[in-house]
């Protein structure tokens, strides 16, 4: 959860009626979070779990939630994703699809998800469903494994290409690995909305995330944020962390688009006060997106 307490709250209130057990992964999240995890506690009660572990990594961090969960169905909820809970897209039908397949069999079930990015109201045009999420049946086989490759820079969507350097790039990442045995699935909508929406600081530290990763497991990196402090004084010239920052969002924010509700559906209810009240609006000068103000 470190890093990605932003959108908490609403995060856990979109799955109040989906999950039977909410277990929250601490490996370290910023003192203020603990305000909203026990608010969030005295309306939950034991249904939310908070599990502190400071000293796991990623990968171990993962594997420690698949080993304490409790129910049958076990589904990864970043701290930026937030359900749907209303309509034709509500999670809750998940949750009844899911419930009634054949208790006999394993199953992997791939989630859609509308992504949003920069702020609420834009998102990328290559990038506006995702399959990250997905949902499946306990057990001591399926554990996230770590995976390296080479990404080519070409197949990346302009949010990833930005400011890299070279034709490919090579990083560590988490995945799910079930056996065999599991039946594959996909569910046809969308149930909930990724908000790829965070801080300028945020913004830079994500950035090299997935190259510090792979250094760390080598050995060979510092802290996440001392190794992007140090990548953005050697490749973009820029020494200042804050002002590294400011040039991530702006080029960043180019590729943007308003969101397309006809193809992405409605908003989740539980980000309807942010709507009105948003904490980022992106900037536009003649017609152009020329950068984004942070108003939080």
């Amino acid at each position: 959860m470190r890093g990605e307490e932003e959108w908490l709250e609403p995060c856990v209130r979109s799955i109040e009626g989906f999950a039977d057990d909410i277990v929250v992964l601490d490996n370290g999240a910023a003192p203020p979070t603990a305000d909203t995890l026990d608010r969030l506690g005295r309306d939950l009660g034991p249904r939310l779990r908070v599990e502190r572990c400071p000293d796991l990594d990623l990968l171990a961090l993962s594997n420690r939630g698949l080993e304490i969960a409790r129910s049958r169905w076990v589904i990864r909820w970043d701290a930026d994703f937030v359900a749907r809970t209303e309509g034709e897209h509500d999670i809750g039908r998940l949750r009844e699809w899911l419930l009634g397949l054949d208790p006999r069999l394993y199953h992997l079930v791939y989630v859609p998800a509308v992504e949003v990015a920069g702020d609420l109201a834009h998102q990328f045009p290559d990038r506006r469903i995702r399959l990250d999420g997905s949902a499946h049946t306990a057990s001591p086989r399926a554990r996230y494994v770590a995976v390296e490759r080479d990404l080519p820079l070409a197949s990346l969507c302009h949010a990833d290409r930005v400011w890299r350097e070279g034709s490919a790039f090579r990083v560590r990442f988490e995945s799910l690995s079930v056996p065999r045995s599991y039946r594959v699935h996909r569910w046809p909508v969308a149930a909930y909305f990724h908000v790829d929406v965070k801080s300028r600081r945020h913004m830079l530290l994500r950035h090299f995330w997935l190259e510090w990763l792979r250094e760390a497991a080598n050995g060979g990196a510092p802290t996440l944020e001392a190794y992007a402090h140090a990548r953005a004084a050697d490749r973009w010239g820029i020494s200042d962390p804050a002002a590294a920052a400011d040039a991530l969002v702006a080029r960043y924010c180019e590729g943007l688009v308003p969101v397309d509700v006809s193809r992405c559906g409605p908003y989740p209810a539980a980000l309807r006060t942010y709507l009105d009240k948003p904490r980022y609006r992106l900037e536009y000068a003649g017609g152009r997106i020329v950068g984004r103000a942070e108003l939080v």
